[in-house]
């Protein structure tokens, strides 16, 4: 037993690291030049620990407990972290964007399917979690949308001059701070559930020690190896003008902490990708399609994978 619980903590704290170091959420907050990369990552770490430990209980309950009938063992924790980390490695090697959320959910119902058939899972549960995967994009999109409209209105009559403009940049570096704290916040109470659901559901470990080990793993890969991604993604992002990246990050921080407040396991990153298409229609900027399809595909593929892996390994060993 103890050996087996060593395995799954190593485990864990792998699968948070990595999914740590592909945390882009200060990206906006870097790209602008507010704060140098180092602090934007200490800031990134910390409330992203913070967030796993205070706002990570609620999706736990909702991918430990509540997709799945009959209860799950440590084996059934350490399969779907196994599945998470080979799953990461190689979309990493391939330069693929995938979801952890989306593979945490479909290992976790490939689980319930072998063990108990359909009986095995919580359609009603999946039903309301599948149904935030689409609408809390479609309002992160809109929202962006309404908001980058509303500032342009609003800035167009009363910005002036240059001075007027650099006074506008810097009130809205300024203003992202608190935002991207609230979305990194947000993520670490969303994603440290990948992790650690399963681990918190069982009897005999503490669901606060299980949230504390995987937000320690998310900000250490958020500090180790997490500025390569903030630095390509925030010199992205500063190609918008700071008003508009201002419109994006107050739509994904109030989606996100929505999101996870309600419990429900969302991709920050399918989040953000929403925000800014919102940004590019209502600006008229051109957007990828194809690459937009590639990643929706990959969404998909992941959830189905995992769930199909989770089925395999678990007629395998049991």
């Amino acid at each position: 037993m103890e050996a087996t619980a060593l395995i799954a903590f190593t485990t864990a704290l792998y699968v948070a690291w990595a999914i740590g170091s592909n945390n882009e959420s200060m990206a906006s907050l870097s790209g602008c030049g507010f704060l140098t990369l180092r602090w934007s990552l200490l800031l990134g770490a910390s409330t992203s620990l913070l967030g796993a430990i205070l706002l990570g209980w609620r999706v736990e309950e909702t991918i430990g407990t509540r997709l799945l009938k009959g209860g799950v063992s440590l084996m059934d924790a350490i399969i779907v972290m196994v599945i998470l980390a080979t799953s990461m490695a190689v979309a990493s090697m391939l330069g693929k964007p995938i979801s952890s959320t989306h593979g945490a959910v479909g290992a976790i119902i490939g689980l319930g399917l072998l063990r108990g058939g359909l009986g095995g899972v919580d359609w009603g549960t999946l039903t309301i979690v599948a149904a935030g995967w689409f609408i809390f994009p479609i309002l992160s999109l809109l929202l962006a949308a309404v908001l980058a409209t509303l500032f342009k209105a609003v800035l167009r009559r009363r910005v002036r001059g240059l001075r007027d403009k650099i006074r506008v940049a810097q009130i809205s570096c300024i203003v992202l701070i608190p935002l991207v704290s609230i979305i990194s916040l947000s993520r670490g109470g969303n994603d440290v559930a990948n992790v650690t659901a399963l681990l918190s559901a069982l009897e005999g470990f503490n669901p606060l020690q299980m949230r504390l080990l995987g937000g320690v793993g998310m900000a250490l890969g958020l500090m180790i190896l997490g500025g390569g991604v903030v630095r390509a993604v925030g010199l992205d992002l500063i190609q918008l003008r700071p008003e508009t990246a201002l419109a994006s990050q107050m739509s994904v921080a109030l989606t996100l902490l929505s999101g996870t407040l309600l419990g429900l396991p969302l991709s920050g990153t399918q989040i953000q990708i929403a925000s800014l298409i919102g940004l590019g229609l209502t600006e008229g900027k051109w957007i990828n399609i194809k690459a937009l399809l590639e990643i929706f595909y990959s969404w998909i593929l992941i959830f189905a994978a995992a769930g199909g892996a989770a089925a395999f390994l678990s007629a395998f060993i049991y």
